[in-house]
């Protein structure tokens, strides 16, 4: 299968990779296909062993996450990640920001703001999501951002 992720950022004059833009650009492209349903994409961009939490505390492996949107039982009306607080630390990243997902999962409808903490690990020159967790977000009343 020819790959479908984005390739790396270029090196800049001194030489140094525009990393953070990568990462954003996965995150970018991970919602995208979580929102399509383009099943292949999203798990050619987990890494083999992703643990998930989803958004109704479930852990999740690789398999797991992915049998979910194969077999039907869960399809995103929408599925955004905005306000991204990103932390570089080496060949890893850390990524917390609201998420807004709506949809069916297993005949119910569903649809609430979260957070969502994304751990994303450079593999080779591409970057992977290792982890997704999702947890319901305090209103704003209790916000801290």
């Amino acid at each position: 299968m020819t790959s479908v992720l984005p390739a790396p950022s270029a090196t800049s004059r001194t030489g140094s990779t525009t990393a953070e833009a990568d990462v954003r650009a996965m995150l970018r492209l991970w919602t995208t296909a979580e929102y399509r349903g383009l099943v292949d994409v999203v798990e050619e961009m987990l890494t083999d062993d992703f643990l998930g939490v989803d958004r109704a505390g479930q852990v999740l492996d690789k398999p797991a996450w992915v049998a979910r949107r194969r077999d039907g039982r869960l399809f995103h009306t929408t599925f955004t990640v905005d306000h991204v607080d990103l932390r570089l630390h080496g060949d890893s990243a850390i990524a917390i920001g609201d998420h807004e997902c709506a949809g069916h999962d297993q005949g119910e409808t569903f649809g609430r703001r979260c957070r969502i903490t994304a751990v994303g690990v450079r593999d080779g020159r591409l970057w992977k999501l290792a982890s997704v967790h999702i947890s319901e977000a305090p209103d704003q009343s209790g916000s801290s951002r």
